[in-house]
């Protein structure tokens, strides 16, 4: 039960971070006399990583290990979005030297890498318990 809150915690509080990242210590550039493809990878970012929030906030509500493993595959598919976003989906700016393409990609890919290794993890320690 301990590994589950722990998770649980875990992955929401990476969640979180993906939300606020593109806005707060990862900053997008900023919206000028054209919106920039970094703008609106923050906005798809701040979904899913609401939604990997709200995915790991439902772990603390049971212990049943297919209801767990089912949150996790739900965790898992939004934290390939996470990477995909920045990468290849929207991307972000185009010049190397931009905040968006040297600090907000890799700090969202090391992110959602994160997410995945930790439902990873979560996952092997389940099916153990089978």
């Amino acid at each position: 039960m301990k590994k589950r809150i722990c998770f649980a915690l875990i992955i929401s509080i990476l969640g979180l971070l993906v939300a606020v990242a593109p806005y707060t210590f990862a900053k997008v550039c900023d919206i000028g006399e054209k919106v920039m493809k970094c703008h609106w990878t923050a906005r798809a970012e701040l979904f899913v990583g609401l939604a990997v929030t709200a995915l790991a906030l439902l772990k603390l509500f049971s212990d049943n290990v297919q209801y767990q493993l089912a949150l996790n595959a739900g965790i898992a598919l939004n934290a390939v979005g996470v990477i995909l976003f920045p990468t290849t989906l929207i991307g972000v700016c185009g010049k190397a030297t931009m905040h968006c393409h040297s600090v907000t990609q890799p700090t969202l890919i090391v992110l959602g890498i994160l997410i995945i290794l930790a439902t990873l993890i979560q996952t092997v320690v389940l099916w153990k318990k089978r």
